[in-house]
């Protein structure tokens, strides 16, 4: 499917052109995959001035895993089909669809953007980027996969973005701050990554309490990304805080949101 959601041209220009003057850089940066990315280029041991690797082997082509959920996945706005049952019958069960309740747009999604991204400025380098978003999860859920999608591909460069759902039923606020911090531990003493904390993109508080009931605690969980990355020293991009400071001049959050609640538009 290809998502037809898309940001006013203007105000997307304008979002734009203030994320690139904001100055939310990290103090710290992935200097070992940035490093990997100008050695491990896919080209043979005796055709290049790097050589082979340590043990004598061809140097692996870059790896990448992104861990997330629904954004990360490639999810906007809210399938057709989906759309029509509810129009029908309000409390419709999600699991009588036969096709996904969202569009999915892999090419638009966030981890493809990065690729490409990574492709134009490492023009000589084959960058591998594992999509390990699921939508719905959540840091618990990513946590206990965290083996199987992660360390499991022992990658060059880790990237969390798991903060949009969270509720009561997973624990507090200082519980999801224990389960991040144990994450990134355990990344780095099972492998080589660097890492990278990424904050989420701003959702609607409204919308988001009228579907799980609950009072959005959103900040709270970014305030505790941010803590994680500071205290562990670890890469930090703060997108919650480009999105807030954007929306602090007037300009509503609705408006750059695909499905309206915490799904951003492409671009």
């Amino acid at each position: 499917m290809k998502t037809k959601i898309e940001m006013e041209m203007g105000l997307l220009k304008e979002f734009k052109n203030f994320a690139k003057k904001q100055k939310t850089a990290s103090k710290i940066f992935p200097k070992h995959f940035i490093e990997i990315m100008r050695k491990n280029r896919g080209i043979c041991g005796y055709l290049c001035r790097e050589g082979t690797d340590e043990n004598g082997l061809e140097r692996r082509n870059p790896l990448v895993v992104i861990l997330g959920d629904s954004v990360t996945a490639g999810h906007f706005e809210q399938s057709e089909a989906a759309r029509k049952a509810y129009e029908e019958t309000p409390q419709f069960d999600i699991k009588e669809l036969t096709v996904s309740a969202d569009v999915i747009d892999i090419y638009e999604s966030y981890p493809e953007i990065f690729k490409r991204k990574l492709v134009e400025k490492f023009e000589e380098t084959s960058v591998n980027v594992v999509n390990a978003g699921i939508a719905g999860d959540t840091l618990v859920g990513m946590s206990r996969r965290l083996e199987r999608d992660v360390i499991s591909f022992q990658p060059d460069l880790v990237i969390i973005n798991g903060s949009l759902n969270w509720s009561p039923e997973n624990g507090t606020t200082e519980e999801y701050y224990h389960i991040l911090r144990e994450m990134v531990k355990e990344i780095r003493n099972n492998t080589k990554a660097d890492i990278i904390l990424m904050t989420p993109n701003m959702m609607d508080s409204v919308l988001y309490k009228e579907f799980l009931g609950a009072e959005d605690t959103l900040e709270e969980r970014v305030d505790m990304i941010r803590k994680v990355a500071e205290q562990e020293k670890v890469c930090l991009a703060d997108t919650y805080s480009i999105w807030k400071q954007f929306t602090n001049q007037g300009h509503q959050v609705g408006e750059m949101l695909a499905n309206g609640m915490n799904h951003p538009t492409k671009g």
